[in-house]
């Protein structure tokens, strides 16, 4: 049923099951306490560029975990899950519904925890979803992406597994996320064509005037952006991975015009680090709207604690840069 642990896999052969499988680098107390502890649950769970709002949450048999999770695009799910089996560390058994009498979706799940090799370091997670009827689970499939939804959520736990040991950290990526109405072979051809990339990229109001494109690993892209204060800004990208239609990573930085790098050309900007690494990912949007969401992650490279904790409490004006940015990506795919 299951042919790579290391990967999510959906069994779909029962027409009432969806079971999809997981194994992670982390010992099964660890999981057991990501996926039951109110701490920590609400931080990773749903698919990807998801989020969670936990009302309340009481965890033993009979008990129940209330709380929203809210798409990417901007539409909010009302959950419900009562628990109805508890077997530390090593089964869960749950009733998932909605708090709204409309929902349409409701079923059972069962989640079996199991140490991996003679040392216990992995777990291996298997989710098995029992619905009602063939229809039932058809209609999550359709109308809400489960299987693919599935995946993602537990991708999301393994990325949160990682972090767990340093939860205190201050150095945290900026990171922001938005659905579009598009394919991700779409998506990805407008960010990796240089005549699609110089009418859409850059903050709102800003004009690409030269670019040049070199698609590989290794590759460059460098280009100067007019500002609508007179500022010509020069940067460049220098490509690290390029995996289509899913991922693209590159070393960015401000350049000047012989593709070198200097410093952030912006008064007061003196600790911004001068490479950022940054990681656009494109996976499909598991939700009632579909599409597509485009993900991105930057953080510091080769930075100091000062560059670190200033690129930090830089996030809210990287925002405001990517927010336009996005906006204008959405006008060209026409959205």
């Amino acid at each position: 049923m299951i042919t790579d642990p290391q990967k999510s896999q959906a069994n779909l052969d029962n027409p009432v099951e969806i079971v999809i499988c997981r194994t992670f680098a982390a010992p099964r107390g660890l999981v057991w306490k990501a996926w039951t502890d109110a701490d920590h649950v609400g931080n990773w769970w749903g698919p990807a560029g998801f989020t969670t709002t936990t009302h309340s949450m009481d965890f033993r048999p009979g008990g129940s975990w209330r709380y929203t999770m809210h798409g990417p695009d901007g539409h909010d799910y009302v959950n419900r899950i009562d628990y109805l089996e508890i077997d530390e560390p090593s089964r869960l058994v749950y009733a998932l519904g909605g708090e709204v009498l409309d929902n349409d979706v409701s079923f059972r799940t069962e989640v079996v925890f199991e140490p991996v090799g003679e040392d216990g370091r992995e777990t291996q997670v298997t989710m098995r979803s029992i619905f009602p009827t063939a229809d039932a689970r058809d209609f999550v499939i359709d109308s809400c992406g489960a299987v693919e939804g599935g995946k993602q959520h537990l991708a999301n736990l393994e990325v949160y597994l990682a972090g767990m040991s340093a939860l205190d950290t201050d150095e945290a990526p900026f990171t922001i996320s938005r659905v579009f109405n598009a394919s991700r072979e779409r998506i990805w051809e407008v960010w990796t064509q240089r005549d699609h990339l110089v009418q859409w990229f850059g903050p709102e109001g800003s004009t690409m005037t030269r670019a040049t494109l070199d698609l590989r690993v290794g590759g460059v892209f460098h280009y100067c952006m007019s500002h609508p204060n007179g500022m010509e800004i020069w940067g460049r990208w220098i490509f690290r991975a390029i995996e289509q239609p899913d991922r693209l990573e590159f070393i960015s930085s401000f350049s000047d015009p012989s593709c070198g790098i200097v410093p952030a050309p912006f008064e007061g900007l003196d600790d911004f680090p001068p490479e950022t690494l940054t990681t656009v990912t494109l996976v499909d949007h598991a939700g009632i709207g579909k599409g597509t969401l485009l993900r991105i992650e930057a953080r510091p490279l080769n930075a100091t604690k000062a560059q670190w904790a200033f690129f930090t409490a830089f996030h809210p004006s990287m925002s405001q840069g990517w927010s336009g940015t996005m906006t204008r990506l959405a006008e060209f795919l026409g959205n």
